[in-house]
């Protein structure tokens, strides 16, 4: 069997309320040379019996061994296993619009310099409720303006050359801000881009103050592990004071109940055709009954 174009990595815990969709959107992509590798991390719900229900040759599931390991392990277990001359990101909460595979990989193909391919996505809650758009630059030097901030590039959207995947890897030690302390490690090395299109629904259903501060410490440390000079020593002490200033917001927020209603006013607005778009994406991409074929249904043209 000849290697696929694209492999893409999943990592799954827990997720059977919203596995189905995610996968379903994958086997919907107009563009169908790719393989799913999905790790399952330890899962103790229906997980398991949830990805049984899919029989397709280009899924493979691997049942992590030794328990719980984290993102950033199971994520580097997958790039191992990967055949693809691309590596894409999916989580299993999230939701791929039906054209994003063949988007990203035409884009890439056409520009061989560029590393890494995000895009742009709509922020939802369970019920499919649009929160906004996700922040984000489409050149390497807009994505990279800030690096004691972070990357305008959301971990979900990126497909990028599995070499070079290989090269940096994931840190296996930190369990959250993996995606961004990878991008902080190999920036001034790669080229970065993005697609200004929306492509990719991600779920957003609450933001931890506990789970973003791991974050935010996990890139104050690398800032720091970065230091060889003035400016690299200038620009750790300006992301560290700038997280801590965030932080401390956060928590100031979060005892004051209004954590999420802020975080959804930093989102940028949806307007009506990426509404529009979201809504067909969304009823389509909704299963009325469990899995229980081995072909995917085709994608309804507009």
């Amino acid at each position: 069997m000849a290697d696929p174009i694209v492999t893409v990595a999943m990592s799954v815990y827990n997720a059977a309320a919203t596995l189905e969709l995610a996968i379903r959107s994958i086997l919907w992509q107009t563009f169908s040379d790719w393989e799913l590798i999905v790790v399952d991390d330890g899962s103790t719900d229906q997980t398991g019996l949830i990805l049984s229900r899919f029989n397709d040759a280009r899924i493979h599931v691997m049942h992590g061994a030794g328990g719980r390991q984290g993102l950033a392990t199971r994520l580097n277990q997958c790039i191992e296993l990967a055949r693809g001359k691309y590596i894409a990101r999916m989580d299993a909460d999230d939701v791929a619009y039906p054209e994003r595979f063949e988007r990203q990989v035409r884009h890439l193909e056409a520009h061989p310099d560029i590393d890494l391919l995000g895009h742009g996505a709509i922020l939802f809650k369970q019920d499919g409720r649009i929160l906004g758009v996700y922040p984000s630059a489409s050149e390497h030097e807009d994505i990279c303006r800030r690096p004691w901030w972070g990357f305008p590039l959301a971990h979900p959207t990126w497909m990028g050359k599995r070499s070079w995947f290989a090269r940096y890897r994931y840190r296996d030690k930190l369990t959250k801000g993996q995606d961004q302390v990878l991008l902080l490690r190999s920036y001034r090395s790669s080229r970065f881009g993005a697609l200004p299109d929306i492509l990719l629904g991600y779920r957003m259903e609450g933001v931890s103050v506990w789970k973003s501060g791991r974050g935010r410490m996990n890139y104050c440390r690398q800032l720091v592990a970065q230091v060889c000079g003035a400016v690299s020593a200038l620009t750790a002490v300006r992301g560290i004071l700038t997280h801590s200033l965030a932080l401390g917001r956060d928590v100031f927020l979060a005892l004051t109940g209004t954590m999420s209603q802020r975080s959804r006013q930093s989102f940028q607005a949806a307007n009506d055709e990426a509404g529009t778009d979201w809504q067909r994406v969304w009823i389509r991409a909704t299963p009325k009954d469990p899995v229980t074929v081995a072909s995917p249904i085709p994608w309804p043209d507009k």
